[in-house]
């Protein structure tokens, strides 16, 4: 055989007949205190449970004038111990060692032992009741409000019937807890789909809501800011604005930074491949600057001596037109000899400045050439 399904808010079968009520003389008490019994004369309800025990006598070797604790003979006081601010310094308690050999110290008293008279307090028994005749229970009659799959078969086919209202009991110590959009179902999956279509949107909303007003309340902060003036409050304004809108766009403002990132880098490391130059050309250029200065310094050697060289024979012509005039004579081995003197002075600095002019000519051919 099936088992019923059970739903649980079915209303019973039968209820309790409103028009039947328990019998007068109804004994529904299974127990009766016992009439024959009484507290006999010698019950103490009074005595005390524990007394002390009378027939014990004290040690002869208790000793009533030492102390169970004394102070601790090796302690010291702690070095950083301010008697101005903690007080008094207090040696720790131990146990006293003179009663470690002995019964005791200190005042003596009896040991406490049970009462054997101790009976408590009397309880009256109690006995069954002879007319004890059971727990009444009113008469069951039909219930007229009874429904279920056999008798509404047409509420059933959708599991439950209408809803007028859902009742929610929650016991917190927080306020402001609303509900609404209460779903009665058996299917989890459509209510998480349910939830995402009302719920959801309206989180959506809220949070955007929320987000909306916090940036109009940041744009017054900032042009309240701007109003105030200065360079440091404009320059806090700027950045706060680029750092919203970066926000806004992340992921576009990550891809921009890598992007300008790897650009950087690649100019840095790679923009000058196409600018190389062969390694002759190095060396012909440190060559010619080795020429050139090999030039200047043969260029400024020359012209001193060939300075000088103009000196002496300024002087010498000088000296020659003071002397009076007389029939030319053969030029003399001195004469000859200062004659040759002028001329090798003179063609060092004919030579270099050939050797110039040549050199300019050829660097101007070699730059024609590159060109």
């Amino acid at each position: 055989m099936e088992k019923k399904k059970e739903y649980g808010f079915e209303p019973p079968k039968e209820i309790d007949d409103p028009d039947d009520f328990k019998p007068a003389d109804w004994i529904d008490t299974p127990k009766i205190q016992d009439p024959d019994a009484f507290k006999p004369e010698d019950w103490d309800e009074d005595a005390p449970k524990q007394i002390p025990d009378m027939d014990a006598e004290k040690p002869e070797d208790w000793l009533d004038d030492e102390p169970d604790f004394v102070a601790d003979p090796d302690a010291e006081a702690p070095d950083d111990w301010d008697e101005e601010e903690d007080g008094e310094w207090e040696a720790p308690q131990v146990a006293n060692p003179k009663c470690t050999a002995v019964s005791g110290c200190g005042e003596w008293t009896r040991p406490i032992i049970d009462n054997p008279d101790y009976r408590g307090k009397w309880v009256h028994p109690m006995i069954d009741h002879p007319d004890y005749i059971g727990v009444w229970k009113p008469a069951q009659i039909s219930n007229p409000a009874y429904f279920s799959e056999e008798t509404h078969p047409e509420a059933f086919k959708t599991l439950v019937a209408p809803i007028g209202g859902v009742a929610v009991e929650i016991w917190t110590m927080q306020g402001s807890i609303h509900f609404d959009n209460i779903y009665i179902g058996n299917d989890i999956d459509a209510a998480a789909q349910w939830a995402m279509e009302s719920f959801g949107k309206e989180q959506a909303e809220e949070e955007a809501s929320a987000k909306a007003a916090a940036r109009k309340a940041a744009k017054e902060a900032r042009d309240k800011k701007w109003e105030e003036g200065g360079v440091l409050a404009k320059a806090s304004v700027l950045v706060s604005s680029g750092l919203e809108i970066a926000g806004d766009n992340l992921i576009a403002t990550v891809l921009t930074m890598l992007v300008v990132f790897g650009s950087l880098c690649y100019w840095m490391c790679c923009s000058g491949e196409g600018d190389e130059y062969p390694e002759d050309d190095y060396q012909e250029e440190d060559m010619e600057v080795t020429e050139e200065e090999e030039e200047e310094e043969e260029e400024v050697a020359p012209e001193a001596e060939a300075a000088e060289t103009e000196k002496e024979t300024a002087a010498i012509l000088k000296e020659e037109s003071s002397r009076p005039a007389s029939v030319p004579k053969s030029k003399t081995g001195a004469d000859k000899e200062k004659d040759s003197e002028a001329a090798a002075a003179a063609a060092p600095a004919e030579t270099a400045a050939k050797k110039k002019a040549k050199k300019k000519k050829k660097k101007k051919g070699k730059s024609q050439t590159t060109d």
